[in-house]
């Protein structure tokens, strides 16, 4: 039997689904679950191609990337106001986390971006593959149902977004060998 994979390619294969943590490693890390589904994460390059006379198709070195966009989508069960407020980018929570009461329209304050949205995954061979998006923020439509016999899921997909700076990049994909996490221990 031919193998065209290593034993290291296989160590290195991702299992289960991961736990999603806002602002790792700050002191308002948050750890967003429980999860349903787990979390699907897709990067989209805009890639442009350069149209010449004679051109028969897609060619070599004759291609730019104009842009990139990410999103994040999960499945939360969790209905803390904590949680909830993610879901709703025009809304306010009040200190005492009790109400969550509907915002002014107008250009959204940077303070409801999330600073990052970690994936963090683990390996085969128990290394952990992080995933780190930058400046998230919930921009679709928030839906909160209750049915007989079922949990509330709501979905919340984030999109990373670029800041006014123009050396911000919207995600990193790291290795790490022991789990970054540091709130629920």
């Amino acid at each position: 039997m031919l193998r065209f994979f290593t034993e290291n390619d296989v160590k290195k294969i991702q299992i289960d689904e991961g736990v999603v943590v806002l602002n790792l490693g700050q002191e308002n890390e948050q750890i967003l679950g429980p999860t349903r589904g787990g979390v699907e994460m897709t990067i989209t390059p805009e890639v442009r191609d350069i149209e010449f006379d004679g051109r028969r198709g897609k060619t070599a070195g004759m291609q730019t990337i104009d842009g990139e966009d990410a999103t994040i989508k999960v499945v939360s069960l969790c209905c803390s106001q904590e949680v909830l407020i993610h879901a709703l980018p025009n809304a306010k929570l009040d200190e005492e986390k009790k109400n969550i009461t509907q915002g002014d329209f107008g250009v959204i304050g940077n303070d409801k971006y999330i600073k990052t949205i970690d994936v963090v995954t683990q390996m085969l061979d128990k290394t952990y593959k992080i995933l780190t998006f930058n400046y998230g923020l919930h921009e679709g439509a928030f839906t909160y149902k209750a049915t007989s016999k079922a949990e509330n899921e709501h979905n919340l997909e984030f999109i990373p977004h670029y800041t006014i700076d123009d050396s911000s990049r919207l995600y990193k994909i790291s290795d790490s060998d022991t789990c970054p996490i540091t709130k629920g221990d």
